[in-house]
């Protein structure tokens, strides 16, 4: 009797756990690639097939080359990955990845925000290797957005069937599929329901041990990599704050006490991110990026409204059918056909108490994503953040919204009322019906009206084509679903005894199967969405790569190897890709490719002219290109970037159609002059435009004392070089100018045997200190006071946390 009793206390332990384990389950039946065929989510199949130097490598499998799934999310390989495997790398080192030193001839990387550094959940890199670690980053993505949405919703008092068909949904909904691979949004966005579970648990039960979590659930926000998400989770954190305490009257003043307290808490903390991120946003080129512009500040067309029922109906990246205007990955909102029936049916039904909010929420977002006056007033306004990012992220919002509503509507279809719900809500499947009936109906007649079977060629009649084939699958789930509804009505009618079919209550039989039917529509839409690539497609070594890293010195590189990809080898390059970067580096590009600041650079700094003297002051050692026609495409007939010619640059390796030229004329990283100009800010560029690489002039900006001219004479006995700290052993005559081809940045310090020096911005990029003559060790530092202030402010914060919580442990004993 006694292990009996143990047995039945362990299946309900298991019962009670079940919708976890469930929503587990669904999360692993997505990663089937990873767990069966040891595959990676990331598109690394764009990587191989499309950027050189891999497309010269051959791959026995495909002997066609390596088809392609998703050549839009090219941003996950590019830009995400390696920027986590190097915060892995230095947290593994037990340093904290203050600076870039592969990108720009070296440029801030904490500061940038999307970098994600501080994110907990980076802890993963210290338990495993870069591909394993970026692997389950992704699927905790997947699997706790379901679990917090679960939860929130269960402690919003939905049942438990409805709260796991929400955190189903809302795992795998358009904006967090669409931004899955890039690990930063979504992971911001996965904590918004926990942050609002706890929010309600704080003004409910108004004690304030609930504002420790909240304030660490904010850090968590704030360090996962996005700055358009933690501002929106903010914004719905303050409204719901305000929202409840409305609803609920008593101690109104407290209880929004105590929320901005929670928040107020949350930044300090986070305050380490923060505090780096605003000073590096002033200085760097977001303001000039013409990107949002260009791609209408991301606001959504009022046409793709039809998007949130058939997600393809434009077509699709994936399929090479997309027709639709600006990108398909940018605005992919969809969240299930049957979540839409089912937010419909809620909206007929009567509002329960928190369901009000998430309907204004929704307006409100909805006004803010489609071309309405008030879509355009952040951009109008230059609303700091805002007003530089893409309207379209607010799709997160909405989509949250969406799930919310429908898992609602899923509760009350279930209710006292039954058969009349079920009716009503089989009416509204039925119209939806209707409409994507009459939307196939208008196709078919418009092609037919075309003569399409004479004009198959014809774009019109291409993408009508494409419309009328992706709008089935959404129409073939609500067929479905309608199937459902119908046979259930009909045993209902048939007074079925105890209305059980198969032994099974009606309901529960029609939860599971509207369960069922939801997962498997929401899995096809991630599936089709998401690439999964084999592991020896991510960053496999070539006979280039193998090349450059066999350099035992200090050089960079440009051209060629598309933007960032040299990271993952640990090649430096003075190019880089990077919405947020300085602002002076941007201006350098300019004067390299145009002997102007006319033409500034936006957020891909590219080398196009390699004829510039600049180039040699920035240590570019080795370029890579190959032959390209007019359009930049590989060909044989075609020419090298302008300026790679002979003599300055020296073919010294090939593979394929791809060339390295050497730098015959290139400067080394570290070097000594005692020639230098001092020249005010109007007359700099001139100047600038007229180094020449022979003489190796220092160009300054301040008065840097008398040196002695004169034939330098030095020894560098040791260089090391770290990406926050750089050590230089030197030996001089007499005083004399260092010049440091790394990027000027007013955080960098120098200490010269201890004591700390000054450092000049030199040649309009670099970096130059006066050295006295003798034996001397240079230390430089990246110490940033805003990274350090902010540092202190958190431990602060947790140290006073954790002397507020042993005071409520030992009130409470």
């Amino acid at each position: 009797m006694r292990n009996l009793g143990k047995k039945f206390l362990n299946l309900s332990n298991l019962a009670r756990f079940s919708p976890i384990i469930f929503l587990l389950l669904v999360s692993l039946i997505f990663f089937y690639p990873v767990l069966l065929q040891s595959k990676v989510p990331l598109p690394a199949d764009a990587l191989v097939a499309a950027h050189v130097p891999w497309t010269e490598t051959t791959w026995e499998e495909y002997p066609s080359g390596v088809p392609i799934k998703n050549q839009e999310i090219t941003d996950a390989f590019s830009q995400f990955y390696p920027w986590r495997s190097f915060v892995g790398k230095s947290w593994r080192s037990k340093s904290v990845p203050l600076w870039n030193p592969y990108m720009f001839s070296g440029a801030p990387f904490l500061a940038t925000w999307h970098s994600a550094v501080l994110y907990p959940l980076n802890f993963v890199y210290l338990l495993f290797d870069d591909i394993t670690s970026w692997t389950i980053l992704v699927f905790l993505q997947i699997f706790l957005s379901g679990v917090f949405m679960y939860l929130f919703l269960k402690r919003l008092n939905l049942n438990s069937t409805a709260s796991v068909f929400g955190g189903l949904t809302f795992a795998f909904s358009g904006y967090m599929i669409a931004w899955l691979e890039f690990a930063t949004g979504g992971h911001a966005g996965l904590w918004l329901p926990l942050l609002l579970l706890l929010e309600l648990e704080l003004t409910k039960t108004r004690k304030t041990i609930w504002i420790i979590p909240i304030s660490f659930v904010f850090f968590f926000v704030y360090t996962a990599g996005d700055f358009q998400i933690p501002f929106y989770e903010t914004v719905t954190y303050i409204i719901f704050g305000f929202y409840l305490c409305l609803k609920d009257g008593n101690k109104k003043l407290v209880n929004l006490l105590n929320m901005f307290l929670a928040l107020v808490v949350g930044i300090l903390l986070s305050l380490p991110q923060i505090l780096p991120s605003l000073e590096f946003f002033t200085s760097s080129i977001r303001f000039d990026d013409s990107y949002i512009r260009e791609y209408y500040f991301g606001i959504m067309h009022w046409e793709k409204v039809v998007n949130f029922l058939w997600p393809d109906f434009f077509g699709n990246v994936v399929t090479r059918n997309y027709w639709g205007k600006f990108g398909y990955h940018e605005y992919l909102a969809f969240v299930g056909s049957i979540t839409l029936v089912l937010v419909v049916f809620s909206f007929l039904q009567k509002k329960l108490k928190y369901e009000i909010f998430f309907w204004s929420l929704l307006l409100l977002s909805l006004i803010f994503l489609f071309p309405t006056p008030l879509a355009f007033l952040p951009f109008k306004l230059k609303f700091p953040g805002l007003g530089t990012s893409s309207a379209s992220r607010i799709i997160f919002l909405v989509d949250f919204c969406l799930v919310i509503i429908a898992s609602y509507g899923f509760e009350k279809l279930f209710s006292s009322n039954f058969i009349k719900n079920l009716r009503m809500l089989l009416k509204t499947v039925f119209y939806f019906l209707t409409i994507s009936f009459g939307v196939f109906s208008g196709i078919v007649f418009a092609l037919i009206k075309m003569n399409y079977w004479e004009n198959k060629e014809l774009q019109t009649v291409v993408n009508l084509r494409v419309s009328l084939k992706n709008i089935i699958p959404s129409t073939l789930v609500l067929f479905c679903l309608f199937c459902i509804f119908a046979t259930l009505l009909f045993f209902i009618r048939l007074k079925f005894k105890k209305n059980l079919v198969f032994g099974v209550g009606l309901k529960n039989l029609l939860m599971v199967l509207v369960l069922c039917l939801s997962v498997i529509e929401m899995l096809r839409f991630a599936w089709k969405n998401t690439p999964f690539s084999p592991r020896k497609f991510v960053f496999p070594e070539t006979q280039i790569t193998s090349f450059l890293q066999s350099k035992n010195e200090f050089y960079r590189i440009a051209g060629g190897i598309p933007l960032n990809l040299f990271m993952q080898y640990e090649l430096s390059s003075v190019e880089g890709y990077d919405s947020i970067y300085p602002r002076e580096n941007s201006e350098w590009f300019s004067l390299v490719n145009s002997q102007s600041l006319s033409s500034l650079s936006g957020r891909y700094g590219l080398i196009h002219k390699f004829d510039s003297p600049l180039l040699d002051y920035a240590n570019v050692k080795y370029v890579v290109d190959y032959k390209k026609d007019p359009f930049g495409g590989i060909s044989e007939l075609g020419m090298f970037a302008y300026g790679i010619a002979e003599p300055r640059y020296k073919e010294v390796f090939s593979e394929g159609r791809i060339k390295v030229f050497e730098n015959t004329n290139v400067l080394p990283r570290v070097w000594i002059s005692n020639s230098y100009k001092v020249v005010p800010s109007e007359g700099l560029v001139k100047e600038v435009l007229s180094l020449n690489t022979s003489d190796k002039v220092i160009i300054l900006e301040d008065y840097i004392g008398n040196i002695e001219a004169g034939q330098e004479k030095y020894l560098i006995s040791n260089f090391s070089y770290f990406p926050n700290r750089i050590k230089i052993g030197l030996e001089t005559e007499k005083d004399s100018l260092l010049f440091l081809s790394e990027s000027y940045n007013p955080n960098w310090r120098v200490f010269i045997d201890g004591m700390e020096g000054k450092i000049f911005r030199a040649n309009y990029l670099y970096q130059s200190v006066r050295v006295p003559k003798g034996v001397h060790m240079l230390e430089f530092i990246y110490d940033p006071k805003s990274f350090k202030i902010g540092k202190l402010v958190s431990i602060c914060t947790v140290f006073l946390i954790v002397i507020y919580s042993s005071f409520l442990r030992n009130r409470a004993s």
